[in-house]
């Protein structure tokens, strides 16, 4: 009776599942996997247009995980039972599968080998999941999570003090060595310190990570529920690592050319930078090339060089052909190209005060309004320190349309001549006034003696003479110093030799005034002079009752005057 209702359920079930597959046209299904527990136990192939082999693994691997969930089941009891259409793998009234004639054509077997060899399979896949649950696998586990636990939290701690011993070492150590090219130097060694202090902790960072990850990896791998995770988390590092060996490989003819590129640039600036170097110390001359432009035209070089190697190597970038790569390319050119507007001007105009040599770093210019030394001249900007020890930043676009005056580039070869002007009035012989001008010049600091200083008389006033006296200095850095120290010269000069400079001019008449000379230079018994009187003859003979009174009038004054001083 038992064997009667097998037969019949057999037989609805092949007629559901089994008739459309000699009734319908055969379809190219893809192949789908009969699994347990992540162990694959048969491929199914064959399939049809009502129900396709994913369908029927679908349905077979929900019976077979509900049989080996069930423990009151003995895996041996699964047997295969061949019937005409179909051969059944079942357990008593469990039925699991159904081999048909097209499974075994497929697979190039017999039906009954086919459906025997699947159950075999199928009762050690079973077998393998409940072992894989009992309670000695599952403290297995937990004793192994607590051992590595453990291992853990050992490496983590041997981690962190020998990295804090590292750092102490670095920090205490004396022969890290500066890092140069040639004779410059990139780094010294007290930056270089830190930097290894970092790179040491970024290290610690990454064992840290590294330690954690196969942590947790091993951990999920020591229980059967969790196994499946723990291979997927490894297999996302190795498709990850695998992803990028591909796109290395793939990439290698591209990065091989940028290799190439790079190695030529390198070699072509290097030599370039020798033999500027020979131009700019004197042992390789150029015609009409001034040996301090050798370095700004290495830059300039430089950076044509290394533009035209990027361009020639970008095709061959990996992801230089991405729509994202393109289109942060055009961003950072459309942001480029709106705010760069001023400094692109300030970069020409760099480029053309270099070769110009309007003037040098250290030279004493006098920028518009600002007089000073030239402290820094870069690409975009100038700065000038002034003579109050002032800095200033002019953009090169308002150097190029200032006017330049530069005191240092005659000052070292012929000298550079300062000048001042005073007035003398004319009751001083001229050449008595051109010495006292020589003499505060000559007793001035910063002043050449050769070329010796000169006067110009520059003026004819109406009260008094412009006399403009040129000195020769090789130190233009100390003009305000020397202008000082020359003008305290020449007052001392003159007031010595009772001389007196008429600035400002006086309007009164001088006749019988004090004189304008400090009295420390004056003897000690000086008194102003009296009033000179002279008659004064009329052109005619005689004079206006008016005249002659106004005359009396002034002459008695004068005489007054006259005998109050004397008196």
């Amino acid at each position: 009776m038992r064997k009667t209702k097998t037969g019949i359920t057999a037989f609805l079930l092949f007629v559901m599942l089994g008739w459309p597959a000699w009734c319908e046209d055969e379809l190219n299904y893809p192949p789908a996997e009969v699994v347990l527990d992540g162990r694959v136990i048969h491929e199914i192939r064959a399939g049809t247009r009502a129900f396709g082999p994913q369908y029927r693994a679908g349905g077979i691997n929900e019976r077979l995980l509900e049989f080996a969930r069930d423990l009151s089941r003995d895996p041996d009891s699964i047997d295969v039972l061949d019937l005409d259409i179909a051969s059944e793998i079942s357990a008593h009234d469990f039925f699991i599968m159904a081999v048909h004639d097209k499974d075994a054509s497929v697979e190039g077997r017999g039906r009954e080998e086919l459906a025997r060899e699947i159950s075999g399979k199928m009762k050690q896949a079973i077998r393998e999941y409940r072992e894989k649950r009992s309670v000695r696998i599952i403290a297995k586990g937990l004793l192994y999570t607590l051992l590595s636990t453990m291992i853990l939290i050992l490496l983590l701690k041997l981690q962190q003090r020998g990295v804090r011993r590292l750092e102490e070492y670095i920090r205490a150590a004396t022969f890290i060595p500066s890092l140069r090219i040639g004779n410059f130097e990139l780094f010294n060694a007290d930056r270089i310190k830190p930097v290894a202090v970092g790179a040491g902790r970024f290290l610690k960072l990454v064992g840290v990570s590294l330690l954690v990850y196969f942590y947790v990896q091993l951990g999920l791998s020591f229980f059967p529920w969790t196994q499946r995770l723990a291979l997927r988390l490894f297999n996302y590092v190795l498709d990850a690592l695998g992803a990028m060996g591909e796109a290395l490989w793939a990439q290698a003819p591209g990065l091989i050319f940028i290799a190439v590129v790079i190695a030529i640039s390198h070699y072509l600036l290097k030599s370039l930078k020798y033999f500027l170097g020979l131009v700019k110390t004197g042992k390789v001359v150029i015609r009409d090339f001034d040996a301090d432009l050798a370095e700004p035209t290495y830059r300039i070089l430089r950076l044509l060089i290394v533009a035209f190697a990027i361009v020639v190597a970008y095709p061959y970038i990996p992801g230089s052909d991405s729509p994202a790569f393109k289109g942060v390319s055009i961003f950072m050119g459309v942001i480029f190209s709106l705010g760069s507007t001023s400094a692109i001007g300030n970069l020409a105009a760099g480029l053309s005060l270099t070769y110009m040599q309007a003037f040098r770093e250290g030279d004493v210019v006098k920028l518009g309004d600002v007089v000073g030394t030239v402290v820094q001249r870069k690409t975009m900007v100038t700065r000038i320190r002034t003579f109050k020890n002032e800095t200033i930043t002019i953009s090169n676009s308002a150097v190029m349309n200032a006017q330049i005056i530069n005191y240092s580039i005659q000052a070292h070869r012929k000298g550079l001549i300062l000048h001042t002007t005073v007035t003398i009035g004319y009751d001083a012989p001229w050449q008595q006034v051109h010495k006292l001008l020589v003499d505060a010049a000559r007793a001035t600091s910063n002043v050449l003696e050769s070329p010796a200083p000169f006067v110009l008389q520059t003026a004819l006033n109406d009260f008094y003479v412009s006399y403009q006296l040129n000195v020769y200095t090789s130190a233009p850095e100390m003009m305000a110093r020397t202008y000082s120290e020359l003008h305290a010269n020449i007052q001392d000069t003159f007031n010595e030799a009772g001389v007196e400079i008429m600035s400002p001019h006086y309007a009164q008449i001088r006749d019988g005034n004090r004189t304008t000379i400090p009295s420390n230079y004056l003897p000690a018994d000086y008194i102003p002079p009296g009033i000179r009187i002279s008659g004064v003859e009329q052109p005619s003979g005689h004079m206006s009752g008016d005249m002659v009174d106004k005359g009396r009038k002034t002459g008695t004054g004068v005489r007054e005057e006259a005998d109050r001083r004397s008196g």
